[in-house]
């Protein structure tokens, strides 16, 4: 057996990157960090909006993600080609989203590359034309691992027949750090969050569900009822901010938005200091459930129910949030506190374990197109 080694095999990500949303960078980060980890001598190469930042922030080289002559030529040099991690392949934002990521697939293959899906979202995809591509592509695909049971199941039914691996969200192989916990710490010190439990609340603009905000402010006040100081975080900035003061606004209480951008770091940093999240951008609920903090998920979309449920907890109803449910959600999470952290921390070993194992399945892929034991 001959054994060929190579010096820096070279991997391309792909990804909803360099937009400012909080939850695609902590994706980028936990992937090239359990990447790094089994291979140091790996050459990261991350398709970004903004390549100037992605390239200092996770010390890779990045390029433009729609430079079509960059993109095409990194794609012929590389090694192995990443999509993931995140809902990438849905139709619900646009058709033209899920062109995109399509045919980055379709450019690896006719390029000879390896595609490995990392802990992907699938779905929903409703149109024709969008399910046909999926169909095709995706069964051209060297490794499928997604991030829950609801994703296998959407290929299938799409009609992929390659083996698809259930893993996990990427994050959730991450642990906070007590740097970031710290940062966390100042940044809320320094809006005068230091004295009652604070209870911290992600919202994102639901055109489609404009009641949903009434509810929001309406729980924020039975927060601040029961003794909380509510705080607003937007998770994609400046999209989110908007909504959150309008829900703050409403709010017969005082209340509290975090205006100004922050890193995922440290955003996860604040979550470690939270009584209580309730909220629908999902990488606020992963951070939350990371550092154990009980939590209630407003189910704008199926993502975000399928992760309450591999959590054990109340999925709720996608596309349904109401005062009168959400104040129940609420209760029912104030009165088992105790119940709801213990199921939390023990869910939370198990997914990191399965986010991790994304990693494993991503380098077997990597090795096996170097070439290492031929």
């Amino acid at each position: 057996m001959a054994v060929v080694l190579y010096n820096r095999p070279r991997v391309l990500i792909s990804g909803y990157y360099g937009f400012d949303n909080a939850g695609d960078e902590a994706i980028l980060y936990a992937m090239v960090q359990a990447l790094q980890h089994r291979r140091p001598q790996l050459e990261l190469t991350v398709l970004s909006a903004t390549p100037e930042f992605t390239a200092p922030t996770y010390g890779v080289k990045a390029i433009p993600r729609t430079h079509l002559p960059a993109v095409l030529q990194e794609m012929r040099r590389t090694d192995l080609f990443i999509m993931g991690g995140g809902g990438l392949l849905q139709d619900t934002t646009s058709l033209a989203s899920l062109q995109y990521y399509l045919g980055l697939v379709a450019m690896a293959r006719t390029c000879g590359r390896k595609v490995f899906f990392y802990g992907q979202g699938i779905g929903p995809i409703r149109t024709g034309i969008g399910r046909r591509m999926t169909r095709t592509l995706v069964n051209r695909v060297s490794a499928i691992t997604v991030r829950d049971e609801e994703s296998r199941r959407e290929l299938i039914d799409i009609g992929v027949r390659r083996r698809i691996t259930v893993t996990a969200d990427p994050v959730l192989g991450l642990e906070p750090e007590p740097a970031w916990m710290e940062r966390g710490r100042l940044i809320l010190d320094g809006m005068g969050l230091t004295a009652a439990p604070i209870a911290g609340i992600s919202m994102r603009p639901w055109p489609s569900a404009p009641d949903y905000v009434r509810a929001v402010a309406a729980a924020g006040d039975r927060l601040a009822a029961a003794g909380r100081q509510v705080l607003f975080l937007p998770f994609h900035h400046p999209g989110d901010l908007a909504v959150c003061r309008e829900a703050a606004d409403r709010m017969q209480a005082p209340a509290v938005v975090l205006d100004l951008p922050c890193d995922f770091n440290e955003l996860m940093g604040i979550c470690a200091h939270l009584d209580l999240a309730v909220g629908m951008r999902l990488h606020f609920l992963v951070f939350a459930a990371l550092a154990g903090v009980p939590l209630v998920g407003l189910p704008y979309d199926p993502k975000v129910s399928r992760f309450l449920g591999r959590l054990g907890l109340d999925p709720g109803v996608p596309g349904e949030i109401t005062p009168e449910g959400l104040a129940g959600r609420l209760t029912d999470v104030l009165e088992h506190r105790a119940e709801v952290q213990a199921v939390l921390r023990e869910r939370v070993v198990h997914l990191r374990h399965a986010a991790l194992t994304t990693a494993d399945l991503a380098v077997a892929t990597l090795d096996r197109q170097c070439g290492r034991c031929i």
